[in-house]
Parts: C-alpha cells; structure tokens; sequence
C-alpha cells in the first residue's frame, strides 16, 4: 500500500513535469520563423567571393503533404487496423474520426468537411511501417472494412508540431571561425553541429489527469472522512525515451469523526479501484531489456494477476524472453486473494508470428507467495495463447503447487496437509466464423475454494470464477451495434459434493435508439461449492455533451456462502464528470450499497487538471 502511494506522487509528479513542458515546445516548435536574410556570397577555393548555388531544397515548390485520410482495413472485436502507420506520420494517442465510404466514392482530405455522420472515434494504441491498432472510444453506427477514418484537427497539429520538430534538425545556422576576414569566413551551413538525437528517437505523447478529492462515507454511527488522489495517465516516450507511464490509480485516506471506533469501510468503490493498473514501463525495440514497476500485470503471464512491485525481461535471441518479477498482490479479484500477500518469481517465455497471421506465446515459470512474511505457497505457472488472424483464439492457464502444510488453502484447518497437484487452470477456445458470431468452449478447475472478494461478484468482476467444470458460451454481434452473449455449463469441481447448471445471458446497446447511450443488462445464475445465488446488473453511460459525462452502475447480488455473512446485497454507483476551461474539471460520485450485513453510503468530489485531452 505505502508502495502504491509512494508511486502515485511520483506519476503525480511526472504528469506536473509533461504539463508545464509539452506545452512550451509546443510553442517552440509552432512559432514563425524569422525572415530569411540575403543569402550570403560564398568563399571560392581561391578566397574570392561567388553566388551560392540555389538549393532545391528551399525551392518554391511546395513540400508535399501527407495524407490525413486512411482506410479501416481489418477489424477485431473493440481494434481496429488502418492501412497506414509510420509512412503517414500516424503516432501513439492521436485520434481518428470514421465514417461511411461516401457515395461519389471521393475520398480526399476535404471529406471531413462534408457533414458525413461519424461512425466511431478511435484512439491509436501501436503503430508499425504501414498499418495502426487502433481502439474505438466510442461508436454510432456499425464498422465495416473499407470505412474512411481521418485524423482529428487536434491529431493533425501533433502531426504537424512532429515534422516540424524534424525539420528544425536541418536548418540554416551561421557559424564563425577565430581567425580570418569575419566576412569571408562566415558562412552558412546546413546542418547544426554536435550531438543528435537521431532520427529513431521517438516522438512521444502526453495524456493525463489528476485531481484531489473530498468525500466520506457513512455507515450506521460511524462517519469516516476521506482525502483522496486521482492519477489517470497515457504519457508514452518521456523526455525522447522508451519510458511510459499509463494507467489509473485512485487512493483514499479515511478518518474516523464518529464517537464509534472501528476499521474504516472497504466499499465496492475501492475495491474496483484496486483493480486498475497504472506504473512506468520500459520497452525498447532497439535493447534485450525490458522493465516495469507499479501496479500491472506481468506481461508474459497476466493469469497471476495484478502485482504491486516491479518486473524485468530479457530478450535472448529471436523468440524468448526471460526474466523476473516480485511485488505485493493486492488484486480483491484473484483466485488466491488475501491483502497481506507477497509474491516473487522468474519465468521463461516463447513468442513467435503476429496477428495477421499466426500468433503463439507460451510462458513457463516458477512462483512462491508469503502471507506477512510466513511461507504460503510455492508452484509452477503455465500459460499459453495462440491466435488465428480472428478466426480462432485458445488460451490455458495452469499453475501446480508443491506439497506443503499452510492454512491458506484449507480454511478452518489450520496446518492442514496438501499435496503437490494442479490447484487451478482454466482453458478457453473460442471461434468466430463470421464477424456476428463467435463460439467459445471453456474448462475452469479449482482444487481448492477461492479466497477473492464475493462483493464483486455483482459487477461481474468474477464471473470466469463462477463457472466450475466444462461451459459454452456464444456472442452475436448484431447491426446497430447490438450485442447478445450468453454461458451454459455445469458445475463440476473436487470440493462440489453434487453437479449443478449454472447459466448467465447479456444484451448491451452501443448507441441505444441513436441516443449515444451505451447500455449493459447481465444476469449469472451458479451453483457450486464455494456458494450458490445469482445476480443481475445494470451499466449506463453518455456522453451528455462535449465535455459533461454521466455513467451509473448498479445490481443486485444474493450470494450464499460460508466466505461470507453478506448473503444480500443492492448497490447503485454513479458518476457525473465535467470538464471546464479546457484544462480543469470537477467530478462527483455516489455510492449506495445495502446488505444484510453490510450497509452504506459513500460520496465524493474532485477537483482536477487534465491535459493532452485524456477523459476516463
């Protein structure tokens, strides 16, 4: 915990350093050049004066322009590939509007002054030579291959600030010498002398947000006050570097102003929160090396969950990677969750092809967890993933525990005795056939019952959890931006003590009646030996106008088990975000939730500053 805060001042402060310098060079890099001089005479071989011959370079002709208007050339579930990349000066962050292919079938840069409505607005996530990832931020109509997307006005000036950065590296500087006629021995030159940063360095971007809160939270006679801070970032290649920082963090500090004395309430708010990664990140394609440190996931096994601590990987040769990692693991939704676990470990792991294609990578590790420094477990990890282009997905997880005495495992049986043997895996394939649909088969096994948060089982943080044993499951991606998803299997674990059908079905709207409402509806019915009930549970978001956002989540959750006396629970959470002056924007939240066991409710504000046009 006092690792997570310490790291958040520490993104507060780069986020304050990447506001107060980007914008200064990108007042540098937009100011007027000043008015060229005459061009000066030019020394001879024999010292006599002569007319510089002219430079193409600085020709009338003017330099040519890059296109601003791309085609969507593939897309995957929430990704989209446009047909250009690096070749067109597309980076990391910049934003891209799509729209229908227009019915005269011309297409220019004009096109985003024709009125033609947006389909989706997509955020550029990787770039290669001559293709971009992109995610999709939001959507109106349906994406097809083929649509026109082009940059935003705001994407087209960081464009255009990054080649005029380049150009500043070949422009004309006077240089003088110690000795001779200062009229014939200056001359003008055409590049600048001393070290360059080279023409690989990296362009980075900036995003972020970071805001103070105030707020508390009431539960019967005990009031507590909070103090909170908010970091939300996306700032890739800091300082001209292969270090970025992203994520989303947000912390409290409670203080009890009731007469009645006890811990301080861990709601369902701080609970999601804990779930959110955010750290610095070192990627090089050029270095072996790769680090990390924060709140993440490691990135050749993300199965072992969040991790609060640091990471280091080492590419040896062409396809393997292999490294080491150690941290906290404060993430409320893992199957082996307690707050006061430590975990370190080192793995080996295999990656080969690309998604276009064929895509495999196999991870093999080693990895032992304490609880408050008493020894818990020691095992081994596996994990491997391969995709097919979007046809097919397989992905296992598997991880095998050495023989050892430890309560953690065997709840109420203190030094209870377990053998070495697989204690979980799950296994998923999934094939879509088409775009609409997508055919998905699953095994989930626990030999022992899981120790994460039941209180999340509501938001459907925990639903690869409640179902045990072999399910399907199967996704319709209709027109409108209508999706309908559905799981059936029966309940099969070591610990059950009968067999048992769990089932859930969903419906979400992309833009519900053209509204711009994004709507979720979920319900999950299980059965299994860790608890029995079922939930149901509402999403809604929009975008009321430019800069003012609302969204609300609220269920419904009946949970029967001995993990927890909370067997009822109803809980409503809503957020209303609202950005002002360009830069600052203010936030409230509330939060009701009523249990049988547990009730309260929970409020705060936030006050911010944002740039780089990051909006969570």
């Amino acid at each position: 915990m006092y690792a997570t805060t310490i790291l958040a001042w520490a993104a507060l402060f780069v986020t304050c350093l990447s506001a107060a310098v980007l914008p200064a060079v990108g007042q540098e890099q937009t100011s007027s050049p000043p008015a060229s001089p005459a061009a000066p005479l030019m020394a001879s071989s024999d010292g006599s004066a002569s007319t510089p011959l002219p430079d193409s370079s600085h020709s009338g002709a003017a330099p040519a322009v890059k296109a601003a208007v791309f085609r969507v050339k593939y897309i995957s579930d929430k990704t989209v590939y446009l047909d250009a990349g690096r070749n067109a000066d597309i980076q990391e962050g910049m934003k891209l509007s799509v729209v229908n292919t227009p019915p005269d079938g011309v297409i220019n840069d004009g096109i985003r002054y024709r009125g033609y409505p947006h389909v989706a607005e997509l955020n550029v996530v990787s770039v290669a030579d001559t293709s971009a990832v992109c995610d999709v931020i939001s959507t109106s109509g349906e994406l097809q291959v083929g649509e026109v997307a082009f940059l935003t006005p705001g994407s087209v000036e960081d464009r255009h600030l990054a080649e005029s950065a380049k150009e500043t590296e070949d422009y004309p500087v006077l240089v003088g010498f110690t000795s001779g006629d200062p009229a014939d021995s200056e001359l003008r030159a055409s590049s600048v002398e001393g070290p360059r940063v080279g023409l690989e360095s990296p362009v980075g971007a900036a995003r972020a947000r970071f805001g103070f809160s105030y707020g508390g939270i009431r539960e019967g006679s005990l009031n507590s006050t909070q103090l909170g801070l908010m970091v939300d970032a996306d700032i890739t290649h800091i300082g001209g570097t292969y270090w970025n920082f992203a994520g989303y963090w947000r912390g409290y500090m409670n203080t009890n102003s009731s007469t009645t004395q006890g811990a301080p309430t861990t709601t369902l708010t701080n609970l999601i929160n804990r779930t959110y990664t955010i750290g610095f990140a070192y990627q090089n394609p050029y270095s072996p090396n790769t680090f990390g440190f924060g709140r993440f996931f490691l990135p050749w096994a993300p199965s072992l969950n969040t991790i609060d601590g640091g990471y280091y990987g080492r590419r040896v040769g062409a396809f393997t990677t292999v490294g080491v990692f150690a941290g906290s693991s404060p993430d409320p939704t893992s199957w082996s969750y307690n707050p006061d676990q430590q975990i370190a470990g080192g793995f080996v792991s295999f990656e080969k092809g690309d998604f276009d294609s064929f895509h495999i990578i196999s991870t093999t590790g080693v990895a032992a967890t304490w609880i408050s420094l008493d020894p818990a477990r020691q095992f081994m990890f596996l994990e491997n993933t391969l995709n097919w282009k979007r046809f097919f997905s397989f992905y296992s997880s598997l991880e095998v525990d050495a023989a050892r005495t430890s309560s953690l495992y065997a709840p109420g049986q203190p030094g209870a005795s377990n053998p070495t043997g697989i204690s979980q895996t799950y296994n998923s394939a999934h094939f879509q056939p088409i775009r609409l649909v997508t055919f998905g088969v699953n095994y989930n096994y626990f030999r022992q019952l899981p120790t994460f948060d039941p209180r999340l089982i509501g938001p459907g943080l925990l639903d690869k959890y409640l179902f045990t044993g072999l399910s399907g499951d199967v996704r319709f991606d209709l027109p409108k931006h209508i999706s309908v998803y559905g799981a059936l299997g029966k309940s099969n674990a070591s610990t059950d003590t009968h067999n048992s059908w769990n089932e859930a079905v969903g419906l979400s709207f992309g833009n519900l009646f053209r509204t711009g409402i994004f709507l979720d509806l979920h319900y999950s019915k299980f059965d299994s030996s860790f608890g029995s009930g079922n939930y149901e549970s509402i999403s809604i978001s929009k975008n009321l106008t430019d800069t003012l956002h609302f969204q609300l989540l609220g269920g419904n959750q009946k949970f029967a088990s001995t993990f927890t006396q909370n067997t009822n629970a109803k809980f409503v959470n809503a957020t209303l975000d609202y950005t002002f002056a360009r830069r600052y924007f203010v936030q409230g939240m509330y939060e009701f939730y009523s249990g049988n066991a547990l009730s309260y409710n929970q409020w705060s504000t936030m006050f911010g500053y944002r740039f780089g046009g990051l909006r969570k």
